[in-house]
């Protein structure tokens, strides 16, 4: 994360440290903590950005804390959250960006979720979205940048969208997607 930082040890327990005004540590504080403090069990995926935070269990839950100001935690509400909330089922994987986030679900389908001014959730419209909407089908992997996306669908496509005011989307224009493009 920008000020924290998280662990997984081998018994699937999840350990988070530092900056904690956000409530990104997920222990219930906003106190800062210069120790690990353990915060989920049977976690098997984490990641981190600057004011929030998210976790896969091994069921396929996934859940996330901390600032939740844009709808960046997909749990249906504007706010902080200082515990761990789930917010899917059957996750594979979880990218988190500047404030947003997306899941690739067990089933190739990947959803997304938070702040959207420049259209980096994918869902066509430039609205926040404080819960977590479909975006693509057939997806392998995904990773978001501060107020951009990406993903690689089966058939080994890139898709990009969102802020493209430098040409990071590269698809030839500097101009926002608010929807993938195939590149």
């Amino acid at each position: 994360g920008y000020y924290h930082s998280a662990v997984i040890k081998t018994d699937g327990s999840l350990w988070t440290w530092g900056a904690n005004s956000h409530g990104q540590l997920g222990d219930g504080t906003y106190t800062n903590h210069s120790d690990p403090v353990k915060i989920l069990e049977d976690v098997v995926s984490v990641d981190l950005e600057v004011y929030h935070s998210a976790a896969i269990k091994a069921d396929g839950s996934l859940w996330t804390w901390g600032c939740g100001d844009a709808g960046q935690l997909g749990n249906g509400s504007i706010g902080y959250q200082t515990t761990p909330v789930k917010i899917l089922e059957d996750v594979a994987s979880v990218s988190l960006g500047g404030d947003h986030g997306a899941a690739l679900k067990t089933d190739g389908s990947l959803w997304a979720w938070g702040y959207n001014r420049a259209g980096q959730v994918g869902d066509g419209t430039t609205e926040n979205k404080l819960s977590p909407v479909k975006i693509l089908d057939d997806v392998a992997s995904v990773s978001l940048g501060r107020d951009h996306s990406a993903a690689v669908k089966t058939d080994g496509s890139l898709w990009t969208w969102g802020r493209n005011t430098y040409g990071q989307l590269g698809d030839g224009t500097t101009g926002d997607k608010t929807a993938p493009v195939k590149i």
